[in-house]
């Protein structure tokens, strides 16, 4: 949703209040349309009633609304709602754009479906990026962790096979000793026999 709050003199033509519209969006503008209390102001009809007719003629009060329709291809309808009515200062002259919420939607998109579906696309689009952007920290995760788990297999491997040469050491010493005591033995029982 898009929001401008402006402050505009009430002597301003319809065209003006267009073309000062128009501006504050940074459109150039085809064509526009008011309905204000039933009637409509075009500016493809009765061109000389548009310049002729200002918004103090239709004596607007607080909380009542008008619909704008703006560009005469692409339809953008915009509805206003006078906040309050005030007399002005000397020098108050030009619209203001007071507050606002919401980025001004491209001229030429299409209108408002076109507009739907360009932020749709966008979205979309951000969507498809993120997803990349995950898969591919995902991957750069899992990477370090194989490279992580591979250095811990190497390090384990190699303990193992320093803990198997150990034993293989101990079991050969192991036999070394046995050798020896057999041979002690088997020499005592020599010297016993004879």
């Amino acid at each position: 949703m898009v929001i401008r709050v402006l402050a505009v003199p009430d002597y301003l033509d319809l065209a003006s209040f267009d073309e000062a519209f128009r501006s504050l969006l940074g459109w150039d503008g085809l064509g526009f349309s008011f309905h204000i209390h039933g009637q409509e102001f075009t500016s493809f009809l009765r061109r000389s009633k548009v310049h002729r007719t200002r918004l103090h003629d239709f004596q607007l009060r607080p909380r009542e609304t008008f619909l704008y329709t703006c560009g005469g291809l692409d339809l953008w309808e915009w509805e206003f709602r006078v906040l309050a009515c005030e007399a002005g200062d000397r020098g108050d002259d030009a619209p203001v754009c007071l507050a606002g919420r919401g980025a001004s939607p491209p001229e030429f998109c299409g209108g408002p479906t076109g507009y739907r579906l360009m932020l749709k696309r966008q979205k979309e689009g951000d969507l498809a990026q993120m997803k990349a952007e995950h898969a591919k920290a995902n991957a750069d995760r899992k990477a370090k962790l194989q490279e992580k788990i591979d250095q811990l297999a190497t390090k384990i491997q190699a303990q193992l096979e320093k803990a198997k040469e150990r034993d293989e050491a101990s079991l050969r010493e192991a036999k070394a000793k046995a050798e020896v005591l057999k041979a002690k033995a088997t020499a005592k029982a020599k010297v016993k026999a004879s």
